[in-house]
């Protein structure tokens, strides 16, 4: 018989199963609720993360209808790369 393929040799992770997204929200729920100070504090800073990136896209508005499309793409570009640098980089320096 040939050799298997590189395909074949992958290892396969597993897809969704029934019930796992169910089981994520349980768990976060717990987490939260073991933590309320913590969540609730993480809710309040999410909800000033909100009004600030409105205040952004009500200063966005204003920039003419050519170059909106391109700023706005800049700006969640540079939102996401932020976001990525403090939440996930940092976590891997913990590590």
């Amino acid at each position: 018989m040939g050799s298997k393929s590189k395909k074949d040799k992958q290892k396969h992770e597993p897809g969704p199963t029934p019930g796992m997204v169910t089981k994520l929200f349980d768990r976060v729920r717990v987490i939260k609720q073991q933590h309320p100070e913590l969540s609730r504090k993480i809710d309040g800073l999410e909800a000033e993360i909100r009004d600030r990136l409105m205040n952004i896209k009500d200063t966005i508005d204003d920039f003419p209808n050519m170059e909106r499309e391109l700023i706005t793409v800049l700006v969640i570009n540079g939102v996401h790369r932020m976001c990525d640098e403090i939440l996930i980089d940092d976590t891997k320096d913990d590590a």
